[in-house]
């Protein structure tokens, strides 16, 4: 690697230490190809379940009315949550609808679900509803973030 991202600048002077010399080609292990699979199949990292799907929706709404209202990032179900997450779950639900005919989207009984265009919509719909019938001034967070963390396969 010949670069490094920081979260605050005192960070720069420790990323920039960890490469001496502009290049590290020469530190690269011995057996490994010069074409290594960036792309490995994810083994043990949970479960791609409607909740999941339900979950950035509410996600991706809950930060887009922080936008319209003047907040850029937000704290979300206790995570700071910003443009990136907004970016991260879209396209998760895009590859959902994508391709969940050949990989399985499971709801609560672990039957597949297909996400359509259609389908995706009325998430939405009922997803924002919920939102909406929450107290005002109360975080709208249904169940933890954990169950999102654990459900981005896909």
């Amino acid at each position: 690697m010949d670069g490094a991202w920081t979260g605050h600048p005192d960070q720069n002077e420790i990323a920039v230490s960890q490469f001496p010399a502009p290049n590290q080609l020469q530190a690269r292990a011995a057996n490994s190809g010069t074409h290594p699979d960036l792309r490995p199949v994810p083994a043990k990292v949970g479960k791609r379940t409607l909740a999941g799907t339900r979950a950035a929706i509410r996600t991706v709404i809950r930060y887009r009315n922080g936008v319209l209202n003047g907040r850029g990032a937000s704290l979300l179900d206790g995570y700071m949550e910003d443009l990136a997450t907004d970016r991260i779950y879209r396209l998760m639900i895009a590859q959902r609808m994508q391709h969940s005919a050949q990989v399985a989207i499971v709801d609560e009984n672990a039957q597949p679900v297909a996400h359509s265009h259609e389908f995706i919509h009325q998430l939405f719909d009922e997803e924002l509803e919920r939102l909406l019938e929450q107290p005002a001034g109360r975080d709208a967070a249904q169940g933890p973030r954990a169950q999102r963390k654990h459900d981005f396969a896909g």
